[in-house]
């Protein structure tokens, strides 16, 4: 088996699809038809199963594509550091993020300042703040992430520099008979209508936290991924949540301030932190960003990251 092979493969996993794979591998699907035959010939199994509606991966076909991955990923790292021995920092950097916005952090200006020292990097953006973006830091499908986790939320084999910790507040509407008390518990949202992020999200965690301590359950009426829609949707009254401060004041305007709440309940905070692999990622381009990143932003330093080598930036 070789790389393109791989490739193949992983495109397949991705598409669930031989055309739409094909297509995306500049090949035409006859031919890609053939490589997955030949490929199945050599690993001794059937890698994917082939309706004329969909297809579907096997159980070998699943662990292949996922060290079809960490293959890939590796041999790009590896491409990567080579290029940059004598010249510019080069490759990708795919990084997870919580709200651009969150907080008082400036990731809009560490993101301009890192692409304007380092234009030979491709960086992309993954909605990923929670247990998803935790997973796929594990997996290498991402570099870097700022999440919205405490660390003793994160599984093993993460490193963890906090940044900020947010005041979670409660949001209503015009109409609602909370507005104006200034202060509120949980248990006096269990019975309302409750806006609330999706279950892989930072944010989602966090509310969930509270609620346990507060030992009281609520009725979720949604799962969306945006804290700013949760916010205008129960600011328009079609329900009530908890998101975090600096969200809420940019969403309910100045004049009806009376409809943001805080929480009784000292501990219902979003943490911002930055997380990576540990130990960290040693792609020139990701080692770049966290010095960079935790130079930049709010935090209490880095142990470990001193003595990662500076790479040329522009050569």
């Amino acid at each position: 088996m070789d790389l393109r092979q791989m490739e193949y493969a992983v495109a397949i996993a991705d598409e669930l699809n031989f055309t739409r794979a094909a297509a995306r591998c500049r090949i035409g699907q006859s031919g890609l038809s053939h490589q997955v035959t030949q490929l199945e010939r050599e690993v001794g199994a059937r890698l994917f199963e082939r309706t004329s509606r969909n297809v579907q991966l096997t159980q070998a076909g699943q662990t292949y594509v996922a060290c079809a991955r960490r293959v890939l990923r590796a041999v790009q790292e590896m491409q990567a550091e080579i290029a940059s021995l004598d010249g510019p920092v080069r490759g990708r950097l795919r990084i997870g993020s919580v709200t651009l916005t969150a907080g008082d952090i400036d990731q809009l200006g560490l993101l301009r300042e890192y692409q304007e020292v380092y234009p030979a990097v491709e960086v992309t953006l993954f909605d990923a703040d929670g247990v998803e973006a935790a997973a796929q830091l594990l997996t290498g499908e991402l570099e870097v992430a700022v999440v919205a986790l405490h660390e003793h939320q994160l599984p093993q084999g993460i490193a963890y520099h906090l940044l900020r910790l947010v005041p979670l507040v409660a949001v209503v509407g015009r109409q609602h008979r909370l507005r104006g008390a200034g202060v509120t518990d949980l248990a006096k949202l269990a019975d309302e209508r409750f806006l609330e992020c999706g279950p892989d999200t930072g944010l989602r965690a966090q509310v969930d936290a509270a609620f346990d301590r507060a030992r009281a359950r609520r009725r979720g009426v949604c799962a969306l991924r945006s804290a700013g829609d949760l916010a205008s949707l129960a600011f328009g009254g079609i329900g009530v949540t908890v998101v975090p401060r600096p969200v809420a004041e940019a969403i309910v305007p100045a004049e009806h301030a009376d409809c943001v709440l805080r929480l009784d309940d000292p501990q219902a905070l979003q943490p911002l932190a930055l997380a990576h692999r540990d130990p960290a990622p040693t792609s020139p381009a990701a080692q770049a960003f966290l010095r960079l990143a935790l130079a930049r932003l709010p935090g209490e330093g880095t142990p470990g990251l001193e003595d990662v080598p500076t790479s040329n930036a522009t050569g």
